[in-house]
C-alpha cells in the first residue's frame, strides 16, 4: 500500500506543479495582451490630442488671420505705423496715442473674442504700442520675442506659441507692409482659454491644463508681471499662469476629480518622464474607480525652444473596459485552470496503474493551445493535435502516418540535413529533450518560424518515439524585427541612426585592432541647408535629405554603412576600404549630387571629410578627426573633399 500511497503524492504534486505552470503562462499572456492593448490605446489618445490640437490651432490662425485684414482695412493703422517707422521721435508720440485713441473700442472687442494681446511693432522689432500695456513701449523685443523678430525680417506671417516680457500666450504675428515699404508688424495674441474653449467644443469630456516651463519663461518676464505664475504641483520647474484665477481671461477650475488627478502626477514616473524628455504621449491614471487618460503635448517656442506643455484629462472608458475584460479573462483562466488541474489529477489518480498511459496523456495533453504531434521511433507521426494540423494547413489525417523531418520541418534545402541530424529527432537517440527555434513549412509552402519543445517518450527503459510542441511566432519575430530597425534607423530618411554608427564603428575599431584590417569613414555635409530650409520650407529639406540617402545608398556596397548624424550631416563607415578609395568614393558621390537636380530645388552640394582607422584611434578620435577634415572642406569654399 505504500508504494500506491507515494505515486499518488507524484501525481498530485507533478498536477499541482503543472497547474502552476500554466497558469503562470497564462497570467504572462494575458497581462502581455493588456499591456500591450493599454499602450496602444494611450498611442491613440495621445495621437487624437494632436490632432485636436492642430485642428484648433489652424481655426484660430485662420480668425487672427481675417482679424489681421479688418485692420488693415483702416487708413489710420497704415499712416499711424508709417510715422513709427520714421525717426521722428514727437511723430512718433503722437502716432502712438493717435492709434491708441483710434483702435481702442475695436480693442475692446478683440477681447470679447478672446484676443489677449493686441501690440505694435516697429520695423527693427521695438515695442510701439502694447494696447494691454500702453505705457511699456519702446523697449527691444529681440531678446524675449523670437517671433516678432522673425516677422520683421521674413515679411511672413508667424503663428505658435511663445513666452514674452510680459504675458504668455498663442502669437499671430503679421508684418505690416504698404506699397512694397515695410511698416513693421502686428500681433494678435490668444491666452490659453481661447485654445480651451476649442478643444472643449471638438471633446467636451476632456479637461485641459497648461504647463510653462520656468527656465524659460522666467528670464523674460519683467518683474511685475511674475505674481502672476506659481509652481505647479506637478514639479516646481513647471509653472501654471493666475493659480488664483484674477485674470479676466483665465481658465476655468478644474473639477474635483481631476484636481486629485492633477495631484496625482507628481508620483506617476511615466509622466514625469514625458516632461523631462520633452515628448507626447499619454499615461494611465485611477481615482476612486475612474480610470482617465493624461495627454501630454509639448508646445515649442517660436524660437523651437520646449517652452509649455498643453496637460489633457480624458475620460477612458475603453481602458476601464479593457481592464474588465483582463480581470474577467484571468478569473475564467484561473478557474478554467483549477477545473483542468482537478481533472487531470483525478485522471491519473485512477489509471495510476498504467503509467506508461498516464506518461504519454501527460504530454500530449500539456500545453494544448500549441501544436502537438507524437513521433515513433522512426520519425513517423502517430498523433498530431487539431492545432498542429491547423498551423501546418494539413487535415489531421495528412499527418499520420508521414515522416516529420520530410513533410514540414524545413532545414533550407531538401535533404541538406539527413533524419538522424534533425535536432528534434535526436531526442529518440538521445533519450533527451530539445527546446529551440525552427523553421516549419506549411502546405501551401509558407514557411512559418515557430518555438518547439520536444521530449522522448519511454515504455520503461525503453524508447518508444517523442512528442513535440510547436507555436508559430512569425508575427512575433517580424515585429521583434521591425522594432529592431525602429530603434537602429532615422525615421526620416531611412538610414541608420547615429547610435547604431557608433556601435558599428566601435566592432570596427576592435576588428581593427584584432586583425589589422584597414577601414574608413566619410562624413559629408549639404552645403548652405540652412537656405534652402528656409527658402522652401522644412518639407522640400526633408526631399533633398531623403534624395541624398538614395544617392548615397545606390552608389555603396551593402557591406557599408550610412547614418544620418544630426542635421543635414551623414557619416560612412567603409569596412575594409582604404582611405585612397573612400576618397574616390567621396568624389564619387559628390560629383552625382552636384551633378543631379532635385525638383523644385535644383542642384546641391555638399562637403566630405574622409579619414581612415590609425592604430590606437578611438571612436571619439576618429569622429573628431572626420569632423575636422569636413570643417576644412567647409572654410575652403565647400563642394569638395578633405582627407588626411
Amino acid at each position: 500500500m505504500e508504494l500506491p500511497r507515494i505515486q499518488h503524492k507524484r501525481t498530485l504534486a507533478v498536477t499541482l506543479l503543472l497547474s502552476l505552470l500554466t497558469w503562470l503562462a497564462g497570467f504572462a499572456y494575458l497581462q502581455h495582451e493588456r499591456n500591450l492593448q493599454e499602450e496602444l490605446q494611450l498611442q491613440g489618445a495621445a495621437h487624437a490630442q494632436q490632432v485636436a490640437w492642430q485642428a484648433v490651432s489652424t481655426a484660430h490662425k485662420v480668425a487672427m488671420q481675417s482679424y489681421f485684414d479688418g485692420l488693415m482695412d483702416r487708413p489710420v493703422v497704415l499712416e499711424c505705423m508709417a510715422a513709427a517707422a520714421g525717426d521722428d521721435l514727437q511723430r512718433q508720440v503722437a502716432a502712438r496715442a493717435r492709434l491708441y485713441r483710434e483702435l481702442f473700442p475695436l480693442y475692446e472687442q478683440l477681447m470679447q473674442r478672446n484676443v489677449r494681446q493686441l501690440h505694435f511693432h516697429t520695423p527693427d522689432s521695438r515695442s510701439f504700442l502694447r494696447f494691454h500695456a500702453p505705457r511699456n513701449s519702446g523697449d527691444s523685443l529681440v531678446a524675449s520675442r523670437p517671433s516678432v523678430v522673425t516677422a520683421n525680417r521674413t515679411l511672413k506671417p508667424v503663428f505658435g506659441f511663445e513666452t514674452g516680457r510680459v504675458i504668455i500666450g498663442f502669437r499671430n504675428v503679421f508684418p505690416i507692409v504698404h506699397k512694397g515699404k515695410h511698416l513693421g508688424s502686428v500681433e494678435l495674441s490668444q491666452p490659453f482659454e481661447a485654445i480651451r474653449r476649442g478643444l472643449y467644443e471638438l471633446e467636451p469630456q476632456n479637461e485641459y491644463l497648461l504647463l510653462l516651463k520656468g527656465s524659460v519663461l522666467l528670464p523674460k518676464l519683467l518683474e511685475e508681471h511674475q505674481k502672476w505664475y506659481a509652481p505647479s504641483q506637478i514639479s516646481p520647474d513647471w509653472l501654471v499662469e493666475d493659480p488664483l484665477r484674477e485674470l479676466p481671461d483665465s481658465s476655468a477650475p478644474l473639477s474635483w476629480a481631476t484636481r486629485q488627478l492633477y495631484a496625482q502626477l507628481r508620483a506617476a514616473k511615466d509622466f514625469q518622464q514625458l516632461l523631462v524628455q520633452e515628448m507626447p504621449g499619454a499615461v494611465a491614471l485611477q481615482h476612486e474607480g475612474r480610470l482617465t487618460q493624461v495627454g501630454v503635448i509639448p508646445l515649442q517656442d517660436t524660437d523651437g525652444t520646449i517652452s509649455a506643455a498643453l496637460i489633457s484629462f480624458e475620460p477612458a472608458p475603453q481602458l476601464a473596459e479593457l481592464y474588465r475584460g483582463y480581470h474577467l479573462n484571468l478569473l475564467f483562466f484561473t478557474v478554467l485552470v483549477l477545473f483542468g488541474g482537478t481533472a487531470l489529477f483525478l485522471f491519473l489518480y485512477n489509471l495510476q496503474t498504467r503509467l506508461e498511459q498516464e506518461q504519454q496523456l501527460g504530454l500530449i495533453t500539456a500545453n494544448i493551445a500549441d501544436g502537438v504531434y507524437v513521433m515513433d521511433s522512426r520519425g513517423v507521426i502517430s498523433f498530431a493535435n487539431r492545432r498542429a494540423a491547423e498551423l501546418l494547413g494539413y487535415r489531421g489525417d495528412e499527418l499520420l502516418g508521414a515522416v516529420a523531418h520530410d513533410l514540414f520541418h524545413y532545414h533550407g534545402i531538401p535533404g541538406a540535413v539527413p533524419l538522424e541530424q534533425c535536432p528534434i529527432y535526436q531526442v529518440i537517440q538521445t533519450r533527451g529533450r530539445y527546446e529551440g527555434e525552427e523553421q516549419f513549412v506549411d502546405k501551401q509552402g509558407q514557411l512559418l518560424t515557430v518555438q518547439v519543445a520536444s521530449q522522448a517518450m519511454l515504455a520503461g527503459e525503453r524508447v518508444v518515439g517523442s512528442v513535440s510542441v510547436f507555436r508559430d511566432v512569425s508575427e512575433q519575430k517580424q515585429l521583434e524585427e521591425q522594432l529592431r530597425l525602429s530603434s537602429i534607423t532615422d525615421p526620416l530618411t531611412g538610414a541608420y541612426n547615429r547610435r547604431f554608427l557608433q556601435e558599428s564603428l566601435l566592432k570596427e575599431l576592435y576588428r581593427a585592432e584584432r586583425h589589422g584590417s584597414q577601414f574608413s569613414v566619410v562624413m559629408l555635409d549639404i552645403d548652405h541647408f540652412k537656405q534652402v530650409n528656409d527658402r522652401y520650407g522644412h518639407g522640400v529639406g526633408d526631399q533633398v535629405l531623403q534624395y541624398l540617402v538614395r544617392l548615397v545608398q545606390g552608389r555603396i556596397r551593402t557591406s557599408d554603412l550610412l547614418a544620418r548624424w544630426g542635421g543635414e550631416e551623414f557619416m560612412l563607415l567603409l569596412p575594409a576600404t582604404p582611405v585612397t578609395a573612400a576618397v574616390a568614393l567621396a568624389e564619387e558621390l559628390r560629383a552625382a549630387l552636384q551633378d543631379g537636380q532635385i525638383e523644385g530645388v535644383g542642384t546641391v552640394t555638399a562637403s566630405f571629410g574622409v579619414t581612415g582607422w590609425l592604430p590606437g584611434d578611438t571612436v571619439d578620435l576618429m569622429q573628431q578627426r572626420v569632423d575636422r577634415l569636413l570643417y576644412q572642406a567647409k572654410e575652403s569654399g565647400r563642394n569638395c573633399v578633405k582627407a588626411d
